[in-house]
């Protein structure tokens, strides 16, 4: 069986909020195993027994809720995030989003030294548009602390009805921040395009659902008939997706040599998945660069493995995430497991899991000093800016301007660049308006442009090497 037919999950480290996940279901299976009475399993038999007979509380003896507490502490002592038990309510939760329609705050989280970090807000959404950033570390919800809870019990204290809103903590750069998300239905488009200047294709792939790889081919065709001079993927902030659809992409514009491998215990498992020369759409004299960032994980990682691997983009941003593990589901009647099966591997073979993928370019966003975090600690505490919108819903540009003027003779001195972006990041919010991109802002971006304007690089035979 080729790798592309085996329909896996390739999701980033983590449960999205309101476990949006996408996946294939295995079957119900007690899978038989000729040492099933050894004596581990009857050491469980016998501690299980021994509850039953003697125990104080009667009534708190429910075999099925001990069983599956015992499953829930064997895939916990794996030490993997990936590795979880999905009770009968996540199960139900999981099909019921699935089709990418979800109430929530738009965060993608994981669990890191006993809290709650963020791997990607989701574009578009309340977190990311309130600014919320891939390792902010969430603290509380609602004044109540995360400490040592798990990624599904924050999330749902983070679901709730659209409109309704929740306060939570973070720490970024050790600086605790405040801030309140209302909730939203989240249904975020997972390819969106433009050009730039008219000149550069631009395409902005969020996740690898379903349908990408078929609206990423609608795209390219698109810009292939518009004669675009070079296309820009962006893929920050992506974490990630289904393999199969991130191998179709790839195919589109490679038309040789390894795309990604995979690589298990189980030999059935150790594929490779291959570039055909039926599918490419963007011919090899186009130049192609990808936006990454740390919120840039698993599919995004293959993606951008094998085009930096094959020398066919150019990599612009900061190191991925580092999510190179495969995950599938087990069900168990009304409940189950999500466990690791496999690991993937670049072209080179080399697997990125919790190492990530360097860009060519190292383009990073400008760290604040401590002074700077305060402030825009005390900027999101205030609310100031929201308070702003709420009352100049259509401000004028003067009026934007005069207000960040105030804003730091008032003290909050940011850089005037951050102060816009989150200006505009409210208004965006208020007017229900979803930029695809912003030029004036994003410095990775920028220098992708530079790149192609000023042909930053080397071709020869399809390949592209950056100038030194």
């Amino acid at each position: 069986m080729k790798l592309r037919e085996r329909f896996i999950w390739m999701m980033t480290v983590s449960i999205l909020l309101l476990v949006l996940l996408f996946g294939v279901f295995v079957p119900s299976a007690c899978a038989g195993n000729s040492d099933i009475d050894s004596f581990y399993v009857r050491k469980l038999k016998s501690v299980l027994e021994t509850l039953r007979k003697n125990y104080v509380d009667e009534e708190k003896i429910d075999e099925e809720v001990l069983i599956n507490g015992a499953i829930e502490g064997m895939l916990s002592a794996l030490d993997d995030p990936h590795t979880v038990y999905l009770n009968e309510k996540d199960m139900k939760e999981m099909r019921e989003t699935s089709t990418g329609k979800f109430g929530g705050v738009g965060m993608i989280i994981s669990q890191k030294d006993d809290f709650i970090v963020v791997v990607s807000p989701i574009e578009g959404s309340p977190a990311f548009r309130k600014g919320l950033q891939s390792g902010d570390m969430i603290i509380s919800v609602e004044g109540e602390s995360t400490k040592g809870i798990t990624v599904e019990d924050a999330a749902k204290k983070l679901r709730g009805e659209p409109g309704t809103k929740v306060k939570i903590e973070f720490l970024r750069n050790n600086v605790k921040y405040e801030a309140e998300l209302k909730r939203a239905l989240i249904d975020v488009p997972t390819v969106r395009h433009t050009t730039i200047d008219d000149q550069y294709g631009y395409l902005r792939i969020s996740q690898f659902a379903g349908t990408t790889a078929k609206n990423v081919k609608k795209v390219l065709r698109e810009f292939k008939k518009n004669q675009v001079e070079g296309i820009v993927i962006d893929l920050r902030f992506n974490p990630g997706g289904l393999l199969e659809e991130v191998i179709d992409i790839v195919d589109f514009f490679q038309d040789e040599g390894i795309i990604v491998s995979t690589k298990g215990r189980d030999v059935s498992g150790n594929e490779v998945a291959s570039a055909t020369p039926f599918g490419t759409i963007v011919p090899k004299d186009i130049p192609v660069i990808v936006l990454i960032d740390n919120a840039s994980a698993s599919a995004s990682e293959i993606f951008s493995g094998a085009l930096k691997d094959h020398q066919r983009g150019i990599l612009i941003g900061e190191k991925t995430y580092g999510k190179g593990s495969v995950q599938t589901i087990r069900i168990m009647g009304k409940d189950g497991f999500k466990f690791t099966i496999a690991k993937y591997y670049t072209p080179s073979d080399i697997s990125i899991d919790g190492i990530g993928i360097e860009p060519h370019i190292n383009v990073p966003e400008p760290e604040l000093s401590d002074e700077e975090n305060e402030i825009l600690s005390q900027v999101f505490k205030d609310n100031i800016i929201d308070e702003f919108v709420e009352k100049n819903p259509q401000p004028t540009e003067k009026q934007k301007m005069n207000f960040i003027d105030k804003m730091i003779a008032d003290g909050y001195k940011l850089p005037v660049r951050i102060l816009r972006r989150l200006l505009r990041n409210a208004l965006n919010i208020s007017q229900n308006n979803n930029e695809i991109y912003d030029l004036d802002y994003d410095l990775q971006l920028q220098k992708a442009v530079e790149v192609l304007d000023k042909k930053l690089y080397h071709y020869q035979d399809g390949k592209y090497l950056i100038k030194e």
